[in-house]
């Protein structure tokens, strides 16, 4: 593997920027039970002010900013973690209740619960 150093990086990372790519990806887990979709994505370094979490109907966006780490350059070996820009979007299968999703942002980890809608959670039929 060829060794970039951080003047190529960033380059790189600049063109991707006005391509309109976002500067890092949050990793997420999905998880689903009988009543509800629940998002778990790590947002180290993300202020609770700089997060926007919406839903529709089959639909929850996350979207936010992890600012620049603010230091120049020269006093950089390596620069790994992303910052600027963020969104994630997820698309579930069935209705979602919006009126009862809930946000809870804790040590960097934002936990999305997204309880189904009546009529997608189905129904146990009894059988005579």
């Amino acid at each position: 593997m060829r060794w970039e150093s951080l003047r190529e990086y960033r380059s790189r990372a600049g063109q991707a920027d006005r391509r309109g790519d976002s500067g890092w990806t949050p990793p997420a887990d999905v998880s689903e039970t009988e009543d509800a979709f629940i998002v778990v994505a790590e947002l180290p370094g993300v202020r609770r002010a700089d997060v926007d979490v919406a839903a529709t109907h089959d639909t929850l966006t996350i979207r936010g900013h992890r600012p620049d780490p603010g230091c120049e350059p020269a006093c950089y070996v390596r620069l790994e973690r992303g910052h600027g820009q963020f969104v994630r979007r997820f698309t579930f299968p069935g209705r979602l209740s919006v009126d009862d999703v809930q946000a809870d942002f804790r040590d960097g980890i934002l936990t999305v619960t997204l309880p189904k809608s009546p009529e997608t959670r189905g129904r146990r039929v009894e059988v005579g």
